[in-house]
């Protein structure tokens, strides 16, 4: 449960809760995991690292709010405590570009293939747009100058404090 694959997908979804749901049946079919985000609220890869980390982490704990690994994920990187508002803010959306996670021996390499999706890891890279998306203020994003992307660090963070 350590490793994982990180990939933007540029290949729109007709129906993101379809899509979740076969890819969710694949992923446990080849004994692992996935998850997809919408691209626009992902702030780079570091954001979905140390959300993978604070998910695998509650689960280790027993502190977990769901009963999978990829729901826990979706809590974290949204760095909401309720579902419903987690899928609000970064599940994935019709006809938009897409983060897809993956982990548990699968690649993303092999769904990629599965699903005629084309990877474009530009989808996902941290912006000033999708800091102000999770609600951070201009004076926040300017005082925290260069390092600004590590706001949305202590927003995940702060979702152990939520629960």
């Amino acid at each position: 449960m350590d490793e994982i694959d990180i990939v933007g997908v540029r290949t729109p979804l007709r129906d993101p809760k379809a899509a979740v749901a076969e890819l969710h049946t694949f992923a446990r079919s080849k004994g692992g995991w996935a998850q997809i985000l919408d691209a626009g609220h992902v702030v780079g890869t570091d954001h979905v690292i140390s959300a993978f980390e604070h998910a695998k982490r509650a689960i280790e704990r027993g502190s977990q709010k769901t009963n999978s690994l990829e729901v826990e994920l979706l809590l974290y990187a949204s760095g909401e405590h309720q579902i419903s508002r987690a899928i609000e803010r970064v599940g994935a959306r019709e006809g938009k570009p897409f983060v897809l996670v993956v982990g548990g021996g699968l690649s993303a390499a092999e769904v990629l293939r599965r699903f005629k999706w084309s990877r474009d890891n530009g989808v996902f890279a941290a912006s000033v747009q999708k800091l102000r998306a999770f609600g951070f203020n201009k004076t926040e994003i300017d005082s925290a100058g260069p390092h600004a992307t590590d706001l949305i660090l202590e927003k995940v963070a702060r979702v152990d404090l939520l629960k």
